[in-house]
């Protein structure tokens, strides 16, 4: 069985976080190491406390989830660039697939500017294969308060991200769009009616997803592809499933 390493934050609620992971990579046929950066106590409303672990039992955590191999690895919440530091010295030398949905709140909860949020993504630049932000996030990473998906990616690229993902879900519309930025490469575009509801998790959901096929052996785009099939079934139907791959189209631009 194909083993997926989460870094995360718990979920009171258990709409997000390791409990979403854990589901999500259960559907995926995958065994999960789980690997605990904050206790939080939240409902779908709002969190009312957040408690993080301390950088040295994050590292100690992932050491030993690394005694047996991992196919992939997921990294969700951090809260710190100490913890950042962290997860990147427990990850060193490791080979496989890392995917990070950057959640850019401090530990505090208040949201983090350019400057601390780039704090959680650096020490772990080299490490990451893929960054999942949304729209917001990825505003924020790239200093462009109305920037779109297109100049987002290329300014988050510059700043030395391999590859990201930038989640058309916070966007207008009729059709939400997914673009992945490549080095070297045209972006690749990921279209789905835009839905008139909403599912908490979901940004985890589609980070773990990607992780898990990425571990199957998928390319990044069939990946990224199978994924938001996946979570935009979800949404609208209220029931995760695994779709089954399909000869893969070709979404860049043209």
């Amino acid at each position: 069985m194909k083993r997926v390493l989460i870094i995360a934050g718990t979920d009171s609620s258990g709409g997000a976080g390791l409990t979403r992971d854990t589901s999500v990579a259960a559907a995926h046929g995958m065994q999960v190491a789980p690997v605990v950066t904050a206790v939080t106590a939240q409902t779908d409303s709002g969190v009312s406390a957040i408690h993080p672990v301390a950088p040295d039992l994050v590292l100690e955590q992932i050491s030993c989830a690394l005694a047996a191999p991992v196919d992939a690895v997921k990294i969700g919440m951090l809260g710190s660039a100490e913890t950042a530091g962290a997860v990147a010295d427990a990850l060193n030398g490791t080979r496989c697939p890392v995917v990070m949905d950057p959640v850019l709140r401090a530990s505090s909860g208040p949201a983090l500017n350019r400057s601390d949020a780039f704090s959680l993504i650096a020490p772990l630049m080299e490490r990451i294969t893929l960054l999942t932000p949304n729209l917001e996030e990825a505003r924020v990473l790239a200093g462009l308060p109305d920037g779109r998906p297109g100049a987002l990616a290329r300014a988050i690229g510059s700043r030395g991200v391999q590859a990201s993902l930038i989640k058309g879900g916070h966007d207008t519309g009729e059709t939400s769009v997914d673009l992945l930025q490549m080095p070297g490469a045209e972006p690749h575009r990921f279209s789905a009616p835009r839905l008139n509801r909403s599912q908490r998790g979901t940004g985890c959901a589609l980070a773990t997803a990607i992780a898990c096929r990425l571990a199957q052996g998928h390319a990044l785009p069939q990946a990224c592809a199978l994924a938001k099939r996946d979570i935009h079934n979800w949404i609208e139907t209220g029931v995760f499933s695994v779709c089954a791959p399909e000869p893969t189209p070709d979404h860049r631009s043209g």
